[in-house]
């Protein structure tokens, strides 16, 4: 996994996505601002960097449960060699302490993401 790697497996699964490399503020590594249209007017942002050779965060910015499913099952099913290995995580968990990389369903459709990623929300953010 390579920012670069990542960036091409995006513009190819998504013929208008937006890219911008930039350097990092916190780390002397390049990541890549992208945007995404992962279904019908359903429209993700996010950053991409790998912190460690093999291996890449990526953040969502501002997406709901739903959208950010629709990612995952991308990143899933695109990028991701061993389809166990996505995990996640949310600012408001870390914030409170829980630093556990939750999995994302290493099999199974966009619903049952969707239901995981709704029980991460509702157990860290109250809703």
């Amino acid at each position: 996994m390579t920012v670069e790697g990542f960036v091409h497996v995006l513009t190819t699964s998504f013929s208008e996505a937006f890219t911008k490399y930039r350097a990092s503020h916190l780390r002397d590594k390049t990541v890549v601002d992208f945007e995404v249209e992962v279904g019908p007017g359903v429209w993700v942002e996010g950053v991409a960097n790998t912190p460690v050779e093999g291996s890449a965060v990526i953040t969502l910015v501002g997406v709901s449960a739903s959208e950010a499913a629709q990612f995952a099952l991308w990143l899933r099913t695109s990028m991701v060699p061993t389809p166990g290995l996505v995990r996640f995580s949310s600012e408001r968990a870390l914030e409170g302490g829980d630093a556990t990389e939750w999995a994302v369903p290493s099999g199974g459709d966009l619903q049952q993401i969707v239901s995981v990623l709704e029980g991460h929300v509702a157990r860290f953010h109250g809703h």
